[in-house]
């Protein structure tokens, strides 16, 4: 077995076509402000402490000589990037992480030269980060956790009933709790069991507060509540 990926659950071996070569990873570039200041020399940078998307090109062949057979192949290749049901990005050299996929855009394949090989890329616009895969695993919480990767935006779960006071690293929650409440950093939501939007039933001013630091995070709460953590690590 070659050099491959796996996307949207897929890899490109079960499609019949060849990685060319590993990919190049871009390094993420860390977004700053730019402020010119009349009578003085260059530029201010405000760091934003946020990083720009990354686009991994990823080359790919496969040997036809029947026409039919090319345009058959090619829009195998299409619903394969474009029909997403699973965003992530897996390289066969590095399984222990995936990339989350913003865009996919596949270039022209020519159908011009039959007999020879038909190449073509597949540019996959992804968040900054690598996520780990163990770190999407729902874990009961502990009292800590020590976070070796980079700042992640963990989702919490509170099982229980009545008011849950949640102390992560010193920032004290107040949560409103009938049966469950599930807060997620990521996309700054809170939620009911159903999955509705739960309003009015904590007291959090910034999601920033919830993340777990590049550190040991501390954290308790009320008891008879039992607590569950996906912790999403990830790193540049």
């Amino acid at each position: 077995m070659g050099y491959y990926i796996v996307f949207n659950k897929k890899s490109n071996e079960e499609l019949d076509i060849k990685v060319t070569k590993r990919p190049f990873i871009p390094v993420p570039s860390r977004r700053f402000k730019e402020i010119e200041i009349k009578g003085h020399d260059g530029k201010y940078y405000v760091d934003e402490e946020t990083y720009d998307d990354i686009v991994i090109s990823v080359e790919f062949n496969f040997i036809e000589n029947d026409l039919d057979n090319i345009r058959s192949r090619v829009r195998n290749i299409k619903n394969w990037i474009e029909n997403i049901k699973d965003n992530k990005l897996i390289l066969s050299d590095d399984p222990v992480g995936f990339y989350k996929v913003s865009k996919v855009e596949l270039s022209e394949v020519s159908y011009e030269n039959l007999y020879e090989m038909q190449n073509f890329t597949v540019n996959f616009t992804c968040k900054p980060y690598q996520y780990l895969t163990t770190g999407q695993k729902e874990i009961i919480l502990p009292n800590f956790l020590f976070n070796h990767w980079d700042e992640s935006k963990p989702t919490y779960r509170i099982v229980g009933t009545g008011t849950c006071v949640f102390n992560i690293n010193n920032i004290v929650v107040n949560c409103n709790v009938n049966g469950e409440l599930i807060i997620d950093t990521e996309f700054d939501k809170i939620l009911n069991s159903d999955r509705t939007l739960a309003i009015g039933k904590t007291n959090i001013k910034r999601m920033q507060d919830l993340y777990l630091q590049e550190k040991r995070n501390t954290f308790n709460w009320t008891s008879g509540f039992t607590i569950y953590i996906t912790p999403k690590w990830r790193t540049l």
